[in-house]
């Protein structure tokens, strides 16, 4: 085995972690949102435009992932990570709404860059054929935040006050940061000049990549108009406090671990089209199933855990096809990518609270109608473009 060979796996390992860190602090709002309303005494709605305003400004993404492209993925990814926990120790020093608005919204662009810089890596370095199961494994990050991480967030607001989480993750942030500055190789630049990056612009603008980017919103839309709301329904309908919301939480991460151990064993094989559209079939089909569950809190459960099972093996699988869209300006392109998918969050982080007040039916049709247009665009405009790749790396 090779030094670039023997290299991918404990970078995969960092990615995993760092994508952990991550992805505690961007869900931990939506199961303790009433919590953290509580706890800063402001009405939940004031919560729910913080997670919006995050996800919005996700859109400082792209022009950030051309500096990861003409200055390499590795100074982008640990100056981010350094910003990221920067804000969140900033919250549990200074426990106010003002200082919670700020530094989420901060959290949101820095997660675009860790994220963009990550995958735009494994774009770079793995090869289509095998990169759908390189994605998978570091998506395992993800889905282990609501198995480990929503778990210790519920307990540590029960026990030390709505703050203190914020606090230790700031601190594994930092840890994050500094074993990515360790194992991750000194990074070549992809772009080496503005007309380089300018050339690789014009791949984004072709009618796939850009489909492709409306896909990926509209995915998260209709995934975060549930995702949004769940912390209330398991309230309002089952009476869960903060340590119980937590332990439910654990389904859900369950529930991403399977959707993201079902990509790792089939996107590949499958075809990664095939397989967003099947996750997107069954994600609607489930979502309908919802409302008849509201006095039922282990069926409620169990269609939860198929609902994000599905959604994370959609996503899953898109995220390999769209280092496909672009070459010269991966980076950018697949920030863009973040980028939209914290837009259908903000959509859904606005939308959803506002839906819920008709009843949880108002969400599961607008859940339903969103993945109905998402698999017609798929079907219609969106396929892969550039999948040769100059290096090849054994995940065996």
């Amino acid at each position: 085995m090779n030094s670039s060979q023997s290299r991918i796996k404990p970078l995969l390992t960092v990615f995993i972690f760092v994508r952990l860190i991550v992805s505690t602090v961007f869900r931990m709002v939506f199961p303790f949102l009433p919590a953290l309303a509580r706890g800063m005494g402001v009405p939940v709605e004031s919560v729910a435009l913080a997670v919006s305003a995050r996800s919005a400004l996700g859109f400082i993404g792209p022009p950030l992932g051309a500096i990861a492209d003409m200055r390499g993925r590795k100074k982008a990814l640990v100056g981010a990570l350094f910003l990221f926990s920067v804000s969140l120790l900033a919250i549990g020093i200074w426990p106010t709404y003002a200082v919670f608005f700020i530094g989420l919204v901060i959290t949101g662009g820095a997660t675009v860059v860790i994220d963009s810089s990550i995958h735009a890596y494994l774009g770079d370095r793995i090869p289509y054929a095998q990169r759908g199961r390189a994605t998978a494994m570091v998506e395992l990050g993800w889905s282990l935040a609501f198995v480990i991480g929503i778990p210790l967030v519920g307990w540590s607001m029960a026990h030390s006050g709505w703050s203190a989480p914020f606090m230790w993750l700031g601190l594994l942030g930092l840890l994050a940061g500094g074993l990515t500055g360790l194992v991750l190789p000194r990074t070549i630049p992809i772009s080496g000049s503005w007309e380089e990056l300018q050339g690789g612009l014009r791949q984004i603008l072709a009618p796939s990549p850009l489909m492709g980017l409306l896909l990926a919103m509209l995915m998260t839309f209709g995934n975060q108009l549930i995702s949004i709301i769940f912390g209330i329904w398991m309230e309002d309908s089952f009476g869960l406090q903060l340590e119980q919301l937590g332990t439910a939480s654990i389904v859900i991460g369950l529930a991403g671990l399977a959707g993201v151990g079902c990509a790792v064993l089939f996107t590949d094989r499958l075809g990664k089209r095939q397989a967003i559209g099947f996750g997107l079939v069954v994600n609607s089909a489930i979502c309908l199933v919802l409302p008849f569950l509201v006095n039922n809190l282990w069926g409620a459960l169990i269609a939860l855990f198929i609902f994000y099972l599905s959604f994370e093996f959609g996503l899953t699988s898109l995220l390999p096809l769209m280092t496909t869209l672009s070459t010269q300006a991966r980076g950018v392109f697949m920030a863009a990518t973040l980028a939209f998918l914290s837009l259908g969050d903000a959509f859904g982080a606005l939308i959803g609270p506002l839906l819920i007040r008709s009843g949880l039916t108002a969400n599961v049709l607008g859940t339903v109608v969103i993945n109905v247009c998402g698999l017609i665009i798929l079907a219609i405009f969106v396929r892969p473009i550039y999948v040769q790749q100059q290096t090849i790396e054994d995940l065996e």
